[in-house]
C-alpha cells in the first residue's frame, strides 16, 4: 500500500469521525459533564478519545494491509 494511500486513508478517517463527533457532540459533552468534569476538559476527553480512535484504527489497517 503506498503512502499517497495511507494518507489519504488517515485523512478520511478522520474527517468521518470528526464529522460524526460534530453531529453527536451535544449530547456526549453533557454525559461527560455530569460525571463532574468541566466543559473544556470534557471537550478535551472528548477529542483526545477519538484522536486516538482514528490513530488505533489505522494502524491496524495499514499494518492488516501491508501483510497482504
Amino acid at each position: 500500500m503506498g503512502r499517497k494511500a495511507v494518507l489519504t486513508g488517515f485523512w478520511l478517517m478522520g474527517y468521518a469521525l470528526g464529522f460524526f463527533a460534530w453531529v453527536v457532540r451535544k449530547p456526549i459533552l453533557d454525559f461527560v459533564m455530569t460525571l463532574g468534569f468541566s466543559e473544556e476538559l470534557a471537550g478535551a476527553l472528548i477529542t483526545g478519545f477519538a484522536g486516538s480512535v482514528v490513530m488505533l484504527v489505522g494502524v491496524i489497517l495499514w499494518s492488516y494491509l501491508a501483510q497482504n
